[in-house]
């Protein structure tokens, strides 16, 4: 789950002199969350959507609509730019840049080489767009969930399992998160696995762990085991 493997490479950017209308216009015209500030070619800072909308003017009586746009002419990008800037290498990896977003409080970052030029820019969306692909859950296959000793083997009696009753694993995915002690949530994606085959692999999951959730996502079934 390399960066530059989703990245978006065709980056809009601004110059730092431009002016808030330009940017206004940019944001309104294309699908973007954010502009990468340059500024002889150099990324200087980055401006959102949010950003625009604080800076511009509010309507009023007092204001018509060319007053606003007057002003809005007059306000350069680099009064209302964010920086210096928060930036990741494309050879890190997606969970990186999603630790760095959601600790910064922000919905993408630009991607740099090495010597710091732009390369592409990674957003929630990518993000989204990675999580969905890597757990399969767009080709409507299974979903089970449980809480797990965290011992060894533990997950392999439940792979054998899935592959006895005829499924494929696409993804496990793990976490510690609000949950005591010695014990792990964890999430398998599966494919492949027919109604009644299905219905005995639960019975088994029953048996074998803390069984949370389960879904067969080609069939629209979902039950909650346990709360």
């Amino acid at each position: 789950m390399l960066i530059k493997e989703w990245m978006s490479r065709s980056v809009i950017t601004i110059n730092y002199n431009e002016s808030l209308k330009n940017a206004a216009k940019l944001f309104q015209t294309k699908v973007i969350s954010m502009l990468p500030v340059l500024k002889n070619g150099e990324l200087i800072g980055i401006v959102t959507d949010g950003d625009i909308k604080e800076a511009t003017p509010s309507e009023s009586p007092a204001l018509d609509k060319f007053e606003i746009f007057s002003l809005m002419d007059s306000v350069r990008i680099e009064s209302v730019m964010t920086s210096p800037v928060v930036t990741i290498h494309s050879d890190h990896t997606v969970d990186e840049a999603a630790g760095i977003m959601l600790s910064k409080g922000i919905s993408g970052v630009p991607v740099v080489d090495s010597e710091g030029s732009l390369e592409g820019v990674l957003t929630k969306s990518d993000i989204f767009r990675c999580f969905v692909s890597f757990t399969g859950v767009s080709n409507n296959g299974q979903v089970f969930a449980f809480n797990l000793p965290d011992k060894p083997g533990i997950i392999k009696n439940l792979t054998d399992m899935i592959m006895n009753s005829g499924g494929r694993l696409c993804s496990i995915m793990t976490s510690y998160d609000d949950i005591e002690e010695g014990l792990r949530k964890v999430f398998f994606h599966t494919f492949d696995i027919d109604p009644d085959n299905f219905d005995k692999l639960v019975e088994q999951f029953n048996r074998a762990g803390e069984l949370l959730y389960v879904a067969d996502l080609s069939r629209g079934f979902r039950k909650i085991i346990r709360r």
